[in-house]
């Protein structure tokens, strides 16, 4: 069985606590799933559904969910327990970090993300504070689909047309109501840009912002940090391509792009 030690914190979709796998003797992290989500049966199970699909995904860049368990009402994630810290808190300590050791995190997602693309799953809210790094510098991306499904369900239920996302993160089609791959590519190459610069590349709220990834204006990470290695710009650039369709196609091309970079 499962048993819920205490409670760690609180996320999109609700509740996080720490537990026990008893059966397993596995530490684990459990998500309960919001109230107005649950007391909605076609969002309830639409979300089941859709955890479901996130549960198939198997992938050591990706924070596993064991199990879905329906207790009368109630609907808790079962996820593995990941221990380390997220790499918004290890920008946030460092001021900025250093590039080679940034692209090997993101070379990392990116594996993550070409896996769950291949089987028809797209993150939708990639951010630094989605992807952990443990203790021996594994990496796992958390969050695949799971707290937007229950971000979706909410704004449906509420009638409102927000568009869910994190929105320095969010890829200009996104923000604009349409969700690709290359979306991921987007939000990853806005990830690298803030880790090693310390800084985010769009500023500013709503329509300022949206207008800016839009014009692609921001200032080049070379511009506000030495030493980064040449060609790294270009890279930034092709990620960060307003038109997803002249955008790197995959999370992989945008590794490899970067793998190619000579860092010193």
């Amino acid at each position: 069985g499962i048993r819920i030690d205490k409670k760690i914190g609180q996320g999109g979709m609700g509740v996080v606590y720490s537990g026990m796998d008893t059966s397993l003797e596995r530490p684990v992290a459990i998500k309960k799933m919001r109230e107005e989500i649950r007391s909605d049966l076609r969002e309830k199970d639409r979300f089941i559904k859709e955890a479901k699909m996130v549960a198939a995904l198997r992938h050591p860049n990706i924070v596993e969910i064991y199990s879905i368990v329906e207790d009368g009402s109630d609907v808790y994630l079962v996820f593995e327990y990941v221990t380390g810290k997220t790499v918004h808190d290890l920008t946030y300590e460092r001021g900025a970090l250093p590039a080679a050791w940034a692209i090997g995190v993101i070379r990392a997602v990116a594996s993550a993300l070409d896996y769950a693309h291949k089987k028809g799953v797209v993150h939708r809210d990639l951010k630094p504070s989605n992807i952990m790094v443990e203790e021996e510098g594994m990496v796992k991306v958390m969050d695949f689909g799971v707290a937007r499904m229950a971000k979706d369900s909410l704004s449906r239920m509420s009638m409102t047309n927000t568009v869910v996302g994190t929105p320095p993160y969010m890829a200009p089609e996104q923000e604009q109501g349409i969700v690709r791959r290359e979306s991921d590519v987007y939000a990853l190459g806005v990830c690298l840009f803030e880790m090693v610069t310390g800084t985010l590349p769009f500023q500013g709220i709503g329509a300022g912002m949206l207008m800016a990834k839009l014009n692609g204006t921001y200032v080049p990470a070379s511009r506000l940090v030495l030493g980064l290695p040449p060609g790294f710009d270009e890279v930034m650039a092709m990620a960060l391509a307003p038109d997803p369709d002249k955008r790197l196609k995959t999370a992989g091309d945008f590794a490899a792009a970067l793998s190619a970079l000579p860092v010193a």
